[in-house]
C-alpha cells in the first residue's frame, strides 16, 4: 500500500452543519477504543482493525501511541476532534489505491465516515512510543 501525503479538503457549510450536529449528538460520549477490534498484540505492537459503514463513526479516541494506519477502502472521512481541543475538524478524500499515513501520538478524535462507501483500515500501535 502506498504512502500518500493525505488530501485534506475544505469542509463545505452543508458538511459543517453535519459535523455540528454530530457534536451534539456525542458531546457527552465516553472515550473509547481506537478500532473496532484488536486482531494482533504482542509487547510491542498491537492492531487494531477499524470498520465503519456510511454515516458511522468510531469512538471518541485518544491516540496514547504513535501509530501507522493503512487505509484500504473508503472515499471520504471527517476527523472531528471534541470542540474542547480548539482544533478544526478536517474531511479527507481516501485515494482509490488506500493509503498509509502516520499518526502521532497526542491526537483526541473520532473518525466519522461521511462519505458514500464502507471505510476500511487496519491501525498499527507502536506501544513503545
Amino acid at each position: 500500500m502506498l504512502a500518500i501525503e493525505p488530501e485534506f479538503m475544505p469542509v463545505p457549510l452543508e458538511m459543517q452543519e453535519r459535523i455540528d450536529r454530530f457534536f451534539e449528538e456525542h458531546a457527552d460520549d465516553p472515550i473509547g477504543n481506537v478500532g473496532s477490534r484488536v486482531i494482533f498484540e504482542d509487547d510491542r505492537l498491537r492492531i487494531w482493525e477499524l470498520i465503519l459503514e456510511p454515516g458511522q463513526a468510531s469512538d471518541l479516541h485518544h491516540h496514547e501511541c504513535d501509530y501507522y494506519l493503512l487505509i484500504s477502502a473508503g472515499d471520504l472521512v471527517a476527523g472531528i476532534p471534541p470542540k474542547s481541543t480548539g482544533i478544526d475538524p478536517f474531511l479527507a478524500k481516501i485515494p482509490e489505491a488506500g493509503n498509509t499515513v502516520m499518526i502521532p501520538k497526542g491526537g483526541l478524535e473520532w473518525a466519522f465516515n461521511v462519505g458514500e462507501k464502507t471505510y476500511r483500515e487496519v491501525l498499527v500501535e507502536y506501544k513503545d512510543s
